[in-house]
């Protein structure tokens, strides 16, 4: 009986083996026809009072005996719902969007002065589409910054989600957020968010002369590459997204400039190798910042007050100096002088201050302040919760110490 039963059961693993066989070479799983899908890789969104419009960039792959690479292309469509313009790119083109790859959605202004939980109501019931999908906001619409040409590379978004990377973020210039971290924000009792603000900027900058005349380096290029027909190079813009935009309840509220983004980031994110200047007399010290520990901390205090505690901890060295230096100075990055130490301290707790206080006014709680209400006192959550924010003052405490 043993053995008949072993017999038994090799043939049934063999019989499955043979069956899951036939599926792989006889069946398709369901793979859509490529030259039937429009490969929705960014999305950008703009409102023309209820409508909705809908920039889709869509990849375009190229057969491979072309030898040549994908490209992009902008496709407009409108709709009362964010769906109905989606479906509209299926009716002018005969390709069905997908959304799989779309790994970027941004605003333009017409969009983030509304609710923009309007549009995005629309990317959390996709299924297909990732929560770990980037946002950002725009100055101008959506439809313009998908349509530019970077210098860095030819498809807008991919040289837009280089700027919102996470090398980005742990040197402290931009604040990315993506659909996730951004929809927990609007549903807690927060009711808050940010979001990176993105701007174009010109290739090369302005240079002035001491008699006054200026002149940008893109233009003494032009006139030299004139004649060989590659001057259109230097027209070609750099993305930023150094400011920060702040969300109550999905609207913008404000926006934060460089240095307040970094000034929060210093709170919010985990940096490494971030640059940070501070100014003594004529001379200038750029510390590099290794890792910074922020802690955040909510006290009671007596009647309805509270304070925020808000302890920020930077492990820093000499990146550069304004002013020339000793050989031994030069040689040892972590023989950084006490005061610069004290005065980067000092400089980078006004900035928090200050960026609190600016999220305070216009109630943009990206603290946390309501969460620590919530999970720490509980017992006051009731009768507080409404007013805690604006009751809470802020306590900043930013401590410089040594590589070594």
């Amino acid at each position: 009986m043993r053995k008949l039963h072993v017999k038994n059961t090799i043939r049934y693993y063999l019989l499955a083996v043979a069956f899951l066989l036939f599926l792989f070479f006889t069946n398709d799983f369901g793979v859509t026809d490529v030259q039937k899908t429009a490969i929705v890789i960014a999305a950008g969104i703009d409102r023309e009072e209820d409508t909705f419009i809908i920039t889709s960039q869509i990849a375009i792959p190229q057969s491979s005996k072309q030898g040549k690479a994908s490209e992009a292309v902008q496709i407009v469509s409108r709709g009362k719902t964010v769906g109905e313009a989606f479906e509209e790119i299926n009716a002018k083109t005969g390709w069905y969007p997908k959304l799989v790859f779309c790994d970027l959605i941004v605003f333009g202004e017409s969009a983030k002065n509304a609710d923009v939980f309007d549009a995005l109501d629309f990317f959390l019931r996709d299924e297909y589409l990732s929560d770990s999908c980037l946002l950002a906001v725009c100055e101008g619409s959506a439809k313009e910054i998908l349509n530019t040409t970077a210098l860095v590379d030819p498809s807008s978004s991919t040289a837009i989600k280089k700027v919102l990377s996470a090398h980005a973020e742990r040197v402290g210039t931009v604040l990315p957020n993506t659909l996730r971290e951004f929809a927990i924000g609007y549903f807690s009792e927060s009711h808050s968010g940010y979001l990176p603000v993105l701007t174009t900027e010109p290739q090369q900058e302005t240079i002035g002369s001491e008699d006054g005349s200026q002149q940008t380096a893109a233009q003494e290029d032009s006139a030299s590459q004139e004649k060989s027909g590659t001057e259109k190079q230097t027209d070609k813009p750099v993305f930023s997204a150094r400011q920060t935009a702040l969300f109550v309840n999905g609207r913008w509220v404000e926006t934060l400039k460089n240095d307040e983004t970094f000034a929060l980031a210093t709170v919010l994110s985990k940096l490494r190798l971030a640059s940070y200047s501070i100014d003594k007399g004529e001379a200038t010290c750029t510390l590099s910042i290794r890792r910074n520990s922020p802690s955040i901390k909510l006290k009671s205090n007596e009647g309805d007050l509270f304070s925020l505690n808000v302890n920020v901890s930077m492990t820093a060295g000499t990146l550069d100096y304004s002013l020339s230096q000793s050989i031994e100075e030069i040689g040892d990055v972590g023989d950084v002088p006490k005061e610069f130490f004290t005065l980067a301290a000092n400089k980078l707790s006004r900035e928090i201050e200050s960026v609190y206080e600016k999220c305070r006014t216009v109630g943009c709680d990206v603290f946390g302040v309501r969460e620590r209400l919530i999970k720490y006192e509980k017992r006051r959550l009731k009768e507080k919760q409404d007013t805690v924010f604006q009751n809470t003052r802020i306590q900043v405490s930013v401590h410089f110490e040594n590589v070594r």
